[in-house]
């Protein structure tokens, strides 16, 4: 009997089923390489979890999706919208684990620490891929746990300690809201597959008692989502637990696990019914709006280069989720775009900004003062991210908040649409301010020469070059992107 039920699984889901043993196998492996004593056990750990993580990229993207019959039946599903989310996710956390690689270098237990990257693969991969609320939440702290480890290991031990435990302790609480949530939807409507959600919620909202409850859940379930999201007034682990952690593993938080974690309440939200939607919708709204302007404010006022992307990155979020405040094809579309373009450009940033603390030793704006006249390839790559994260052309930026504008603005919510202008125009104050300090400022005697691994600078050319080409032609991503978007919308 088992040998036929793996045939089956292995049948008509050989995308997740696959991908997921190899991810398992990486970390059980890397695990056992921890307890081996020998000076060449952290190159075996990063071959097996690069070995590991290239093969699931190109399971993910070449096998054929699920063929379920019924999804209301299912907890995970590999869709197109699935897809989407994990091939950008796996393909960026290869390039995590090579930076991390060069940060690992003096540090113990670097094995575990590599188990730990491949753990967060597997809730990378299934947290787009459920389609009931239970589902979701298991990803969801699937994705969290190794998380928080990861945080505290890093390359100042008092900062990333107090990083994590502030990222532990509101993590924990916000999943515990999270399930409250579920657990309130879960018992008005008696389900909690996505995609029996709206009949069922539509029969039930007729009672005021439920219309009560189910409001409560849906702020539950917003709360919960969005601590992680980073939405403020809910986001103040997030500069410290940035800052605490090393470069790789912000730009790994800030972008990728930030853009993967917005495709859950994405799907949940889309997939409520429409009364339950509008409700999430105006939640939605205002938190975007505070979320991008209060973010953005207070960057400007950063003398830290490293905590200035810190808020950097929450006011991001708050442009990605006006794709979802839209709640059209073409904002859904539009936030699905972005998510990706955000994920690449926060990590060219921080890799970028880690490699200049780890090996140049700026950290403060001034710091930064005519760094392009001996690092002129290190200063264009930054510039570059930056520019595209204020939305310049001809880089991926400026595509991506052209779809979230006109969406937004096509869905007749004119306000929103006009503060996110009037937010991308605020943050040229802090975007620029690093530019010009590179670029125009005369360099510091104190600003040393060394040399850069050629992997490093390789690994931002590469990313450069994609949110330099998908800029200039948005098309394909776009295509996947709205492609991902009929299995929710």
């Amino acid at each position: 009997m088992l040998p036929e039920t793996i045939s089956h699984i292995l049948a008509t889901r050989p995308a997740l089923a696959l991908s997921i043993s190899i991810l398992v196998l990486a970390t059980l492996i890397n695990l056992g390489i921890e307890k081996i004593k020998g000076p060449k056990r952290n190159i075996a750990a990063f071959i097996v979890a690069i070995v590991a993580l290239c093969i699931t990229e190109a399971l993910l993207f070449i096998l054929p999706l699920d063929s379920v019959a019924n999804k209301a039946v299912e907890f995970f599903v590999f869709d197109n919208f699935s897809r989407y989310f994990a091939v950008f996710a796996v393909f960026v956390t290869i390039a995590i684990t090579v930076a991390v690689y060069y940060y690992s270098e003096s540090l113990p237990e670097v094995p575990a620490f590599y188990a730990l990257i491949t753990g967060t693969a597997i809730g990378l991969i299934l947290l787009p891929s459920a389609v009931d609320l239970v589902g979701v939440f298991i990803a969801w702290e699937l994705l969290s746990v190794p998380l928080y480890a990861m945080v505290a290991y890093s390359h100042n031990w008092s900062r990333s300690v107090e990083g994590a435990v502030k990222y532990y302790i509101m993590g924990t609480a916000s999943s515990a809201i999270l399930g409250l949530g579920i657990g309130i939807i879960a018992a008005i409507t008696g389900t909690t597959n996505l995609y029996l959600l709206e009949y069922k919620i539509s029969i039930v909202i007729t009672n005021l008692f439920n219309q009560v409850l189910l409001g409560i859940a849906i702020i539950a379930l917003i709360v919960g989502f969005g601590v992680k999201l980073t939405l403020v007034p809910i986001h103040q682990w997030a500069p410290d637990t940035y800052e605490g952690s090393m470069p790789p593993i912000t730009a790994y938080l800030s972008g990728t696990i930030k853009a993967v974690r917005f495709s859950a309440p994405l799907k949940v939200i889309m997939l409520l019914a429409p009364i339950a939607r509008y409700d999430a919708r105006l939640y939605l709204a205002i938190l975007s709006f505070l979320t991008m302007t209060y973010a953005n404010i207070v960057a400007l006022k950063q003398k830290s280069v490293y905590r200035m992307m810190a808020y950097s990155s929450i006011a991001q979020i708050g442009y990605i989720v006006i794709g979802l405040v839209a709640a059209t094809n073409a904002g859904v579309t539009a936030a699905i775009f972005y998510a990706l373009a955000f994920a690449i450009m926060e990590v060219i940033v921080f890799i970028a900004i880690g490699i200049i603390i780890k090996y140049i030793g700026a950290q403060t704006i001034d710091d930064y003062n005519g760094l392009a006249s001996k690092y002129p390839g290190l200063s264009i790559i930054l510039a570059f991210s930056l520019l595209s994260l204020v939305g310049i052309p001809p880089f991926i930026g400026f595509a991506g908040k052209v779809y979230l504008f006109v969406a937004v603005w096509s869905a007749g919510i004119t306000w929103l649409a006009i503060a996110f202008a009037i937010n991308s125009a605020i943050s040229i104050g802090y975007y620029g301010l690093v530019i010009k300090r590179m670029f125009l400022e005369e360099p510091s005697k104190e600003l040393k020469q060394v040399r850069i691994p050629v992997l490093f600078m390789a690994i931002l050319w590469i990313l450069t070059l994609a949110i330099i080409a998908f800029g200039v032609y948005p098309l394909p991503i776009e295509k996947y992107a709205r492609r991902a978007t009929f299995d929710i919308a």
